[in-house]
């Protein structure tokens, strides 16, 4: 049993406000290696930490978060109904995480979103921006966002996040792709085979630190992505106790 990186999904989001500065400190208390976040565009091109396209779910804004500037978007606040106004969170720009990060010295999981694909050019320009952090790798359901990567950054590691459209029969044709991301609903024999074939490794999301297979990982997993980053760390540590 060998120890595999645990990264919490948007930040410790268990235990606080996806995607905030508070749940990205709850994950460093926690003993998180490193951070899963997400990354949408402003009407003006600033990379900001959100994941859903549609404000009205953490700030109860009807608007899309590429219909608003970054100067308005500031002025939103992630929280609770009724309690967000006085004692919501704010929402982080890329360059606050990168600052934040570089002073952590945490490993950061940035998963491109949709509001990229509609201006791919700010890819290369996010990408740019996050060089100099000390691990740092980069995210899709966008396969399209990963080849603009590539092209211009052949060295900086991709992961295609897979689904059940994605082409199974030819992982291997995922040439952008250095790893592979998914659900972990697809931890099964038939699945990790077609996986290891493909000679890449994965990263698996969505688990909670009661899997069976964390004690027994497959050769393929190179990384745990959860909200409970704590538990995780507890079920391997117990396996390496046992090993």
């Amino acid at each position: 049993m060998f120890k595999i990186p645990v990264y919490a999904h948007r930040g410790a989001s268990a235990y606080a406000f996806e995607n905030t500065l508070k749940a990205f400190e709850k994950a460093v208390e926690l003993g998180a290696d490193g951070i899963e976040l997400d990354i949408q565009l402003t009407k003006d091109g600033v990379p900001i930490i959100y994941h859903d396209l549609n404000l009205r779910r953490l700030t109860g804004s009807r608007k899309k978060v590429n219909q608003l500037s970054y100067e308005k978007l500031m002025k939103k606040k992630i929280g609770k109904p009724f309690r967000r106004l006085f004692h919501g969170e704010k929402i982080m720009s890329l360059q606050e995480m990168i600052e934040w990060a570089s002073e952590k010295g945490i490993a950061l999981n940035i998963e491109l979103k949709e509001s990229l694909m509609a201006e791919p050019l700010f890819v290369k320009e996010i990408v740019r921006r996050c060089k100099g952090l000390p691990d740092v790798h980069f995210s899709s359901f966008h396969y399209e966002l990963l080849e603009i990567i590539k092209s211009q950054f052949p060295r900086v590691e991709t992961a295609y996040i897979l689904t059940k459209n994605s082409d199974w029969g030819n992982l291997r044709g995922y040439h952008a792709a250095d790893l592979f991301h998914l659900h972990k609903r697809n931890y099964k024999e038939e699945k990790l085979d077609l996986l290891n074939k493909s000679g890449k490794k994965v990263r698996f999301y969505g688990v909670v630190g009661s899997e069976p297979f964390i004690s027994e990982p497959h050769q393929i997993v190179k990384g745990w992505i959860t909200d409970y980053p704590e538990l995780v760390l507890q079920a391997q540590e117990k396996a390496l106790q046992r090993s």
